[in-house]
């Protein structure tokens, strides 16, 4: 039988020569998935031999790595804001950039000093935004939109591991629509989004992993890219209070286009957040008066 360190070998040596990134690595993440073990033990007990049945469960993990399948769905775990999150191939796997968002409610809501504020995650997906807030955020109440019921599933299931599930309505349908009726014109706080950004015209240019992997209808923002935008600047005035807040998540090149949304619109372009390579990544927008950027 194989032993730990044998395995971790044998993986990265098969990842080398197919050209798959941080070979090592990867081979270690989906060994302690298989045998169910964190990474301390696998550097400490690296002598420890592996059963055959759990050295070929590895190994076709690694084969289906190989062929473009990500670790995240491999796994069914990805971090996001300290917090571990289900994934699945019906949601789209949080990413770091996204952080940005959480980190921009956090604020305004400190700033505002609401004491029970309303904030609608639309679009949730996993669930990532709306149970990073919960858990950071004890004093809020949250609503949570999908138009997909089994992304809504996967949402509450993470909302439900992180102690959450009960302060948050998870609402199945597209964009703002679920609100409808549940009287809450002018009643919410902030809407925050990372909805679907990529240009349908560009969808050559997307890493095959994602291409081939991820939902679809997570990924791609009609031809331009920015529908989800015009709907959400749109729809979003019926139900944001006076001074309440829209921040969203946006696109490589979509700063400028959103931008004359906006000028177009009663919203004001409060401030943008670039991230570590210094690239627009979250945009905040008011019902009040703007400020320079």
């Amino acid at each position: 039988m194989p032993t730990i360190s044998q395995a971790i070998a044998e993986g990265a040596r098969r990842f080398h020569f197919s050209g798959i990134e941080q070979e090592r690595r990867t081979a270690g993440v989906l060994l302690c998935h298989v045998m169910g073990i964190d990474r301390t033990h696998l550097l400490t007990k690296s002598e420890e031999q592996i059963d055959q049945t759990r050295y070929n469960a590895y190994l076709a993990l690694v084969d289906r790595r190989i062929a473009g399948e990500p670790v995240q769905y491999l796994t069914g775990h990805q971090e996001f804001y300290g917090l571990d999150f289900i994934v699945t191939t019906d949601v789209l796997i949080p990413r770091p950039e996204t952080e940005f968002l959480i980190e921009r409610v956090i604020k305004l809501l400190k700033e505002s000093g609401s004491t029970s504020p309303l904030i609608v995650d639309v679009g949730t997906g996993s669930g990532c935004i709306v149970v990073a807030l919960a858990v950071n955020v004890p004093s809020a109440r949250f609503i949570a939109t999908d138009a997909s019921p089994v992304a809504l599933g996967v949402a509450r299931a993470n909302a439900d591991r992180h102690g959450v599930g009960a302060r948050i309505d998870f609402l199945e349908g597209d964009l703002l629509m679920p609100l409808t009726g549940r009287k809450l014109e002018g009643k919410v706080d902030i809407l925050a989004s990372n909805p679907p950004y990529i240009d349908q015209a560009d969808h050559e240019l997307i890493q095959r992993e994602v291409l081939e992997w991820e939902p679809h209808q997570a990924l791609f923002g009609g031809l331009d890219g920015i529908d989800f935008y015009r709907r959400l600047l749109a729809d979003g005035l019926k139900y944001l209070k006076s001074g309440g807040h829209l921040v969203v998540e946006i696109g490589y090149g979509q700063l400028d286009p959103i931008d004359k949304l906006v000028e177009k619109s009663p919203w004001k372009l409060m401030d943008v957040t670039r991230d570590l390579q210094g690239l627009p990544r979250t945009l905040t927008m008011t019902l009040g008066v703007g400020l320079e950027i």
